[in-house]
């Protein structure tokens, strides 16, 4: 497989859309977990999420999972870590309360929905957090940071970073399938200024992609990002609008 045809390759069953998809990841992460009622949660999943969001839509969770399946290794947890890729893409409040709903029923599942809470909030899994793993990686690199005392991570720092790249990998689609969708996107955040958008900040990341699975993204990534720039550049000179 060509890797950076990820994005234009579906793993969809035959007459299935990206919503049985996603119910289908759902499910298999929830038989991981016990997690009973699966069926009810995703219900409340498909209706709490909004149905024209583009950073977090369900084609880009589908799209995820697709990748993680023909060109990442494995993962510690898989289940979980499916579960947290249908919850990156739900609204945060529905997320929250599904995964109380989950431990309560299930109480001996605690490091597993630790493991999922981790991957959603963890600085270094989140897309912004390219910026925090290249300090982390800066601060710790003349410095010890074990110690017998240190407790054992919740999710292992593989497991972090492929998460982390998995939101990044938009930024490696093809040329066409980029700037349709960053059109989009901004018509999506069309009430923010210039000044917030992220691209800016990623250029001066060293290292996009963590995991080694997915370096083969950086190029392609970087191509797109400062294409992109240039036109919301000349969109801010000529006060254009897509």
């Amino acid at each position: 497989m060509n890797m950076v045809e990820w994005w234009t390759r579906s793993e969809l069953m035959p007459g299935e859309h990206d919503g049985c998809a996603a119910s289908r990841m759902w499910r298999s992460a929830c038989y991981a977990l016990e997690v009973p009622d699966a069926q009810q949660l995703w219900d409340r999943i498909a209706k709490e999420s909004p149905p024209d969001s583009l950073w977090h839509s369900l084609r880009n969770c589908v799209a995820y999972q697709n990748l993680l399946i023909k060109g990442v290794g494995d993962v510690t947890q898989p289940g979980p870590f499916k579960m947290a890729l249908v919850l990156r893409h739900t609204p945060t409040d529905v997320a929250v309360e599904l995964m109380a709903e989950m431990l309560k029923e299930n109480p001996e599942a605690v490091d597993l929905t630790n493991y999922v809470v981790t991957l959603l909030t963890d600085d270094v899994s989140s897309c912004g957090g390219c910026l925090a793993r290249a300090e982390i990686e800066s601060s710790s690199s003349g410095s010890d940071s074990t110690s017998s005392e240190d407790s054992e991570p919740a999710v292992p720092q593989r497991d972090l970073q492929i998460f982390g790249d998995l939101e990044l990998a938009v930024l490696s689609a093809s040329r066409e399938e980029y700037d349709a969708h960053a059109k989009l996107v901004r018509a999506e955040y069309s009430k923010l200024t210039q000044k917030n958008y992220i691209l800016n900040q990623l250029i001066q990341v060293p290292k996009l992609y963590q995991s080694p699975e997915l370096e083969c993204f950086e190029a392609l990534a970087r191509e797109n990002i400062d294409r992109e720039i240039l036109t919301l550049r000349e969109h801010l000179l000529t006060g254009q609008h897509d």
